[in-house]
């Protein structure tokens, strides 16, 4: 176990600087944010996909003992319906202010990052499957 988690940790570290600042400061807390805020609807759906894209992706990366581009894929699958439903709730007449704030930055953020997803799958679709700082291990998944 100690194993699979130093290799979870070398092949983290062997992504670029910026997509961790990315996903460290903008991205998991953006999507962990609907958790605070489970009494709104808009706090409901980004905890239940923004949370489900991340409990995914945790699966995967132990099962492939490490990140690739496959977790891209299940960014695509929960967040373009929640991105459909936010703009939905971004004119809903019952939002309050924190709401309101709330929606917004989550549609940039994740926007923002389906844009990099598009590019990862796709990449990953053609067959680079690689666990990056393992760049000999293909990826199960």
């Amino acid at each position: 176990m100690i194993r699979l988690f130093t290799r979870i940790f070398s092949s983290l570290f062997a992504i670029p600087a910026w997509v961790l600042i990315w996903m460290f400061v903008f991205l998991i807390p953006a999507n962990l944010s609907g958790f605070f805020m489970l009494d709104t609807v808009s706090g409901i759906w980004i905890a239940t996909l923004g949370g489900g894209a991340l409990g995914v992706n945790t699966v995967l990366v132990l099962i492939n003992g490490g990140l690739s581009r496959v977790l891209a894929a299940p960014h695509l699958i929960l967040w373009l319906p929640l991105e459909l439903i936010l703009v939905y709730r971004a004119f809903a007449a019952d939002m309050g202010p924190g709401e309101t704030w709330l929606v917004l930055i989550v549609l940039i953020i994740n926007g923002v990052s389906l844009g990099f997803d598009l590019v990862d799958t796709q990449r990953w679709y053609r067959g680079e499957r690689a666990v990056f700082g393992f760049e000999g291990k293909t990826a199960r998944l």
